[in-house]
């Protein structure tokens, strides 16, 4: 890995973290509807669950994705520590996770291993976020 790359790690997966939750959380935020019945792109998986659907949750949910995000992104930008946020996401992505892996009968195939990767990636940047050492300053 280069010095460069080494010393934004931490920065471009907390970078990374925010691209990926930005669509979830407006679209959740702002079409709570369409979230609950076609996120993501069309599979429906929270329909899939049959769980009830409640527009203030999925609006509360998306409203809290976008706060983490903007949080973030500027730390990323302005590049602050990022171990903070790093330590939000990994909390909130790994119980997300653990509830998820534990409801997966709904789910078949390409969904149930879609669901997996793309919620396991959410605590994966976070841990490099937060553990991979930045390389001490000259």
């Amino acid at each position: 890995m280069t010095q460069s790359l080494r010393s934004n790690s931490n920065r471009i997966a907390l970078g990374l973290i925010a691209i990926f939750m930005a669509p979830t959380g407006l679209q959740a935020a702002l079409f709570p509807r369409s979230f609950y019945d076609d996120f993501p792109m069309g599979r429906g998986w929270i329909a899939m669950m049959r769980e009830p659907y409640s527009e203030h949750l999925v609006r509360d949910v998306g409203g809290l994705f976008l706060a983490l995000v903007v949080a973030s992104a500027w730390v990323a930008w302005r590049s602050l520590d990022t171990r903070p946020l790093a330590f939000a996401w990994l909390l909130q992505g790994s119980l997300h996770f653990v509830y998820h892996i534990g409801h997966l009968d709904s789910f078949e195939g390409v969904d149930k291993v879609g669901l997996v990767m793309s919620l396991g990636s959410i605590p994966a940047l976070a841990v490099i976020a937060l553990f991979v050492p930045k390389p001490a300053t000259q």
